[in-house]
């Protein structure tokens, strides 16, 4: 029987099957067509990867990097009544200046 490498849905599946303990890891290996050399590694990846996440409350860095960005654009967007607010004022200030030298 040909060994392969499984797509991404089927490492899931084996990796969560074995976690599961139902099925012994010989059985599951068969039945998706891996290794168990194959198997292990996909475990230990999966396994890293779900430490990771519960290490950063489960946000990547690419999530952490967007929801600063979100921040830091509502904050400059947060200000733009305020400066539209000061440069009306300003207009108007000036064009009293303007009209009162007529």
């Amino acid at each position: 029987m040909p060994k392969k490498k499984p797509s991404d849905d089927d490492a899931l599946a084996l990796v969560l099957s074995d976690l599961k303990g139902e099925v012994p890891v010989s059985d599951l290996c068969r039945k998706y067509r891996v290794s168990t050399a194959t198997y292990y590694k996909l475990r230990d990846h999966f396994i890293a990867g779900e430490v990771q996440g519960l290490q950063n409350n489960g946000k990547t860095n690419q999530v952490k990097a967007l929801e600063l960005r979100i921040k830091n654009l509502e904050r400059a967007l947060g200000r733009k009544p305020l400066e539209v607010e000061v440069l009306k004022k300003r207009k108007i200030s000036s064009l009293t200046n303007f009209s009162s030298r007529f």
